[in-house]
């Protein structure tokens, strides 16, 4: 635990993580992880359903997705042993053709690689699809599947040899004015800090009020994920389908299926637990969506957190009420394709401030 640092960031999920490797990558050393939980990524990191998708509903989170992808597909050398996205592709089911033609529009603009497909296209190359109900459907080949673990664990290690420090079961309690800019005060001791960031997820809105900063009215979303008993026609290089006039996603999954009803209810920030009913409501919706699905009986499942902001976009940047302050929060349920792009940016931003900090004049008998 250091008890000064030039960079406290406040979460070890893929926020936290990617801001610290790209930290790392402009030389900034001095920074520290601070993670509630025993381990990083135990929330939304490392629970979400792992969907590479780049065009998602807002073009300015696709322009971040977008360069999150570019990163998963072509890591830096060393950064993880394991492939970072799977080459499954997406596929994006449409109820109109109008819906159809705006995602290959869309596509186009952001330079993504789409393919329009019929639905018995889309029938003939993917069978237990069939009686899915559709116009029709766009293929996206440089989408895919995740290892959520290797993209955190990867940012981590890099982060670490480039100085950081991570912190685990220590809890941040309040955070104020300090001799070098903020005093974070934590269930393990206190840190000096230059600058603070957010990044904690569910809790962010929280981590505000102890900052003395007000509330962004960030929204955590309770959704579930379910994983089919073995499916004997299981097709492992299958990309994950998703439909948007009802939404609902699929995808293989070890010997069976992943499987997401796209629930949402709101909740507080906490350790999200399956619900009553969240089976039910998975049925009748593979029912009406994906009805070949329906026999597949269920093995297990959890529910995770997605926190949003008010305009579904992430919040990253300095806070104007404190100048030691900066945000990395609100990732919507992209923080993992979009990790990268998030990480770069606010560790531009935070280096920024940091430079702008370091300019400022410390308090008689602070370090310099």
């Amino acid at each position: 635990m250091r008890e000064r640092a030039d960079v406290v960031l406040i979460g070890g999920g893929f926020a936290g993580a990617a801001t610290a490797y790209f930290l790392a990558q402009r030389g900034v050393r001095d920074v520290a992880i601070v993670e509630r939980e025993a381990v990083c990524g135990y929330h939304a990191s490392g629970r979400n359903a792992a969907l590479g998708r780049q065009l998602v509903e807002d073009d300015q989170v696709t322009e971040l997705t977008v360069r999150g992808a570019a990163f998963l597909r072509h890591p830096p050398p060393e950064f993880s042993d394991a492939p970072l996205l799977s080459a499954s592709g997406s596929v994006l089911v449409c109820a109109t053709a109008g819906d159809q033609h705006a995602l290959m529009d869309r596509a186009r603009g952001h330079g993504i690689p789409a393919e329009p497909i019929s639905m018995d296209n889309l029938f003939s190359r993917w069978p237990r699809l069939r009686g899915m109900p559709g116009h029709g459907a766009v293929f996206f080949p440089t989408d895919g599947v995740i290892d959520v673990h290797a993209l955190l664990q990867g940012y981590l290690a890099a982060a670490r040899a480039g100085g950081a420090a991570v912190t685990t079961g220590c809890e941040v309690t309040a955070i104020g004015d300090g001799p070098e800019g903020a005093r974070v005060d934590t269930s393990l001791g206190p840190i000096d800090a230059r600058v603070v960031a957010i990044c904690a997820g569910a809790w962010a809105d929280e981590v505000a009020t102890r900052a003395g900063v007000p509330a962004r009215s960030l929204t955590p979303i309770h959704r579930h994920l379910f994983v089919s008993q073995p499916a004997a026609d299981l097709d492992r290089e299958a990309p994950f389908v998703w439909h948007l006039g009802d939404e609902l996603y699929v995808r293989p999954e070890g010997a069976g299926y992943l499987m997401s009803s796209c629930d949402e209810t709101v909740a507080p920030p906490g350790d999200a637990q399956v619900m009553p009913g969240a089976r039910e409501h998975l049925a009748a919706k593979l029912c009406r969506v994906a009805p070949a699905f329906g026999d597949l009986g269920i093995a297990r499942a959890w529910a995770c957190l997605r926190t949003f902001a008010p305009d579904g976009r992430p919040v990253i940047g300095p806070d104007d009420r404190r100048p030691w302050l900066h945000w990395v929060a609100g990732l919507g349920g992209h923080g993992a394709t979009a990790s990268a792009a998030v990480g770069e940016l606010a560790a531009a931003g935070i280096y920024e401030q940091l430079s702008l900090c370091r300019r400022r004049p410390t308090l008689p008998g602070s370090a310099p």
